[in-house]
């Protein structure tokens, strides 16, 4: 039984013909892991029976891969071995009594059962560890069943200590690959050189290359090494450029503001004071340094980004969307990577920058956040200053 469509290159043919229980696959983006696990978890329900398990990080995953196999078998002839499909438990049932089901990493007590011939863990460097060791190690123990292993990687974490035991020849049960994104053929040349060009170094080579990186969930790199600005008043004849990201909730109000050599010289950070209070500080440092002030007008930051206005700040209004966000971001980024800017020792700021982190959507696309529980104020704040002196800008400076 095979889906509409899939027919392995041979790079993905190695993983089919591997007679190890333990397979570990670290991929580039948009390589195939969806379909050749999709096809490799068939072969089980064929070969060996089921039941066959999906174990993808979030719900959503486990869902869009079961809606692909589904919509794959009506497609083509699949769908005659499928006895029924249930949308609300992502339970596949074929016509020789076997069932493949699509789960979620999110609570690993939920997944505790009896035992499965075959797991496939997506995205398994973004699952936790007990979901391996815990409970599907043991789950196949019983059936001498097998894991494949199918993931982008993230950092040097226990996915990235498995799969260097599959280049171990000593240990037999265990096999890894590494494939760069560029091995799948119907990528064309030209999008590998665009992404090559229009991502950081760092996300390039972890999410295109599959190169796993001592830091991985770091975003903004050598951000140490950009420590040497110093708080200074203003001088004569020099440009100065504000970034302001206002307190939402337990949030943080911070104002930042960097010369025209994109030296940080002044930082301000604090929270549960009145508004009042917060337009009359920022004015008065704005005005000090008479600086263009980009603010995150979104939300709350409308009626404060027009108050601001009405009291004569030069001041221009950044909506956030994540496509906005992200490019905000990435020109932070490519300032620290490219050594174009200097900071402050400032240790909060510090903290929040180097742990800043990003996800890679269901579309592709990159989302940058502070860890759940953490602040990203500064970073914010930094990154709309930073945003007119950006690296490869093309218009002129002036304040649009």
């Amino acid at each position: 039984m095979k889906l509409c469509g899939y027919t392995p290159r041979t790079t993905q043919r190695e993983i089919f013909a591997a007679p190890e229980r333990f397979l570990a696959v670290d991929a580039g983006r948009r390589w195939g892991k969806t379909l050749t696990g999709l096809n490799w978890g068939l072969e089980g329900i064929c070969r060996e029976g089921g039941p066959v398990w999906w174990v993808a990080p979030t719900f959503s995953q486990s869902k869009m891969v079961y809606r692909t196999l589904t919509s794959a078998a009506r497609a083509g002839t699949a769908h005659t071995a499928i006895r029924s499909a249930s949308d609300t438990e992502l339970r596949v049932e074929f016509i020789n009594g076997q069932v493949f089901e699509f789960k979620t990493g999110d609570n690993p007590d939920n997944l505790r059962g009896a035992g499965i011939r075959r797991a496939i863990l997506d995205e398994a460097a973004r699952l936790k560890r007990e979901i391996y060791e815990e409970v599907i190690r043991p789950a196949v123990s019983d059936t001498h069943g097998r894991i494949l292993f199918l993931t982008t990687p993230k950092g040097k974490n226990w996915f990235y200590e498995l799969w260097l035991r599959g280049l171990d020849d000593s240990d037999p049960q265990f096999r890894s690959w590494k494939f760069p994104t560029w091995d799948n053929p119907k990528i064309s040349a030209e999008d590998i050189a665009q992404a090559r060009a229009s991502l950081p170094a760092d996300v390039f080579a972890q999410e295109y290359a599959a190169e796993f990186l001592d830091n991985a969930a770091g975003v903004f790199r050598g951000v140490r090494e950009a420590i040497g600005s110093e708080r200074r008043e203003p001088e004569k004849g020099r440009e100065y450029f504000a970034g302001l990201d206002l307190a939402r909730l337990t949030d943080f109000t911070v104002l930042t503001i960097l010369n025209d050599a994109a030296e940080q010289v002044f930082f301000d950070r604090y929270n549960t004071l009145d508004w009042a209070v917060q337009k009359a500080r920022i004015i008065r440092d704005v005005e000090h340094y008479d600086a263009r002030l980009l603010v995150d007008s979104t939300g709350i930051g409308d009626p404060i980004f027009d108050d601001l206005a009405r009291a004569g700040l030069t001041v221009e209004g950044y909506k956030f969307t994540n496509i906005s966000k992200k490019k905000l971001i990435e020109a932070l980024m490519m300032g620290f990577e490219q050594h174009k800017l200097r900071i402050l020792d400032e240790a909060i700021q510090t903290s929040e920058l180097e742990i800043f982190e990003y996800e890679i959507g269901k579309a592709g696309l990159v989302h940058y956040s502070a860890p759940e529980g953490y602040h990203d104020d500064t970073a914010i704040a930094l990154a709309l200053a930073f945003w007119p002196l950006r690296p490869g800008r093309v218009e002129p400076r002036i304040w649009i």
